[in-house]
């Protein structure tokens, strides 16, 4: 019963994708004049002079072509296009008063352009680039998921943290947070009350200590896994028939390990030591849904003291009423500056894109999108060799920092997180 489901959801994501490509060709054929204008996200932080002569790619979501168009002097460009559904973006990094390199950058997806003289509003975010270089990247997050084989959900998933810079960075303190809104969904009523500028975040996990405790060395990593365990030895019997995961990746030498505890039927590695946990009950808590609908993000806390998360969940909570049929429910949402991320993907898969962006453009102007449900497709940066290291390409745009999906499996290659003793290799 349980496979003739998954047959028919299936088939219920793929019908708007038929009807897709059975549309007419008139349209295609047929250009309408369509009124785009860009604006500061927030006021006072873009003159839109600056923006004279910046291109703004509209790109068809159907078949990919894409077209670029000059803004005035005013922020505005006359686009002449065939109808149908774009995304729309500009990137364009420029000099601050202070010489700081700011990034002027826009993502809008899914617009539909079907009326001659349709009028689009773009709301460009301007702030000062950071997490270049400077502070702990991720270098891959393993949200997918392998093969389930009738086992719990997901506890071969992982995350690993990069030191991108040419000095040591201390881990203790950071967190690593899941976004509150989901990607494929249409806009909540609170939503537009924090982004760009704030991110609302489910839950979060920090690397526990007193702030220079857990020391990491340029162009390393540390692993943090949701069960630290070498999954390939982990079998399930289905039918009385003993099955293990494709392609299991061993996560026994991870240097740390979220555990939710045994009222979740978790399993702990004793040799592995936990994060910390913070969980918003309003929302779904920390969690990777493995077909990427929740986006991960880095932020740093000054240390990884219990006292200290409290502090920052106190100031950074706030309440929202939302007015129902049933009456006002009133619900606590977290949020983390936009400015405090240090890194962020946003995260969806093939079938549903991304409909409600939820990281920041100034993050990740791009996205990474997995083909469903449990593949084994890793979400991992380009390499970058330097000298004898490795690091890895970070321009805030995961479309084009990380590697494709397809072409990683079609080489055989699927998780690479390290097992035991792998520091040592």
């Amino acid at each position: 019963m349980k496979k003739i489901f998954r047959k028919l959801a299936v088939l219920a994501l793929a019908c708007p994708l038929v009807l897709a490509a059975c549309s007419s060709d008139d349209d295609a054929q047929r250009l309408i004049n369509v009124v785009f204008n860009a604006a500061p996200a927030v006021d006072g932080t873009l003159e839109l002079s600056a923006l004279e002569g910046t291109e703004v790619m509209f790109t068809d979501v159907r078949n990919q072509d894409a077209k670029s168009f000059t803004l005035d002097a005013e922020g505005k460009a006359n686009v002449a296009i065939a109808p149908g559904t774009y995304n729309i973006s500009i990137s364009k990094t420029v000099k601050n008063e202070q010489g700081e390199d700011v990034k002027m950058a826009m993502v809008m997806e899914n617009v539909a352009l079907t009326q001659d003289l349709q009028v689009v509003d773009g709301k460009v975010t301007s702030l000062p680039m950071s997490a270049l270089g400077q502070d702990f990247i991720f270098s891959e997050v393993f949200f997918n998921g392998e093969t389930n084989s009738g086992r719990m959900m997901h506890p071969d998933q992982y995350i690993v943290l990069f030191n991108p810079t040419n000095e040591t960075l201390y881990a203790d303190g950071i967190c690593i947070a899941v976004t509150q809104h989901i990607s494929w969904w249409d806009k909540k009523p609170w939503y537009d009350s924090y982004y760009p500028n704030r991110v609302p975040i489910g839950g979060f996990i920090t690397i526990p200590g007193n702030g220079t405790d857990v020391a990491v060395a340029p162009g390393e990593k540390l692993v943090i896994a949701f069960t630290a365990v070498n999954h390939a030895e982990v079998v399930t019997t289905v039918n009385d028939v003993e099955i293990a995961y494709d392609h299991a990746v061993d996560l026994s030498g991870a240097d740390y390990e979220i555990y939710y505890g045994p009222d979740a039927s978790d399993v702990d590695n004793p040799d592995v030591p936990n994060v910390l946990i913070s969980e918003n009950g309003d929302s779904y808590g920390f969690f990777f849904q493995p077909r990427g609908y929740v986006s991960p993000l880095i932020f740093r806390l000054a240390d990884g003291k219990q006292e200290t998360i409290d502090a920052f969940i106190a100031a950074n909570a706030s309440r929202f009423t939302q007015t129902t049929e049933e009456g006002d429910v009133e619900s606590v949402i977290w949020s983390v500056e936009t400015s405090k991320i240090l890194d962020g993907i946003q995260t969806s898969d093939v079938p549903q894109d991304v409909k409600t962006r939820c990281i920041p453009v100034v993050v990740d102007e791009g996205k990474f999108l997995v083909n469903g449900c449990h593949r084994q497709e890793l979400c991992i940066r380009k390499e970058i060799k330097v000298g004898d290291k490795i690091f890895y390409q970070d321009t805030n745009n995961s479309s084009e920092d990380m590697e494709d999906v397809n072409e990683r499996k079609a080489a055989g290659k699927y998780q690479t997180a390290f097992p035991l003793g792998w520091r040592k290799k």
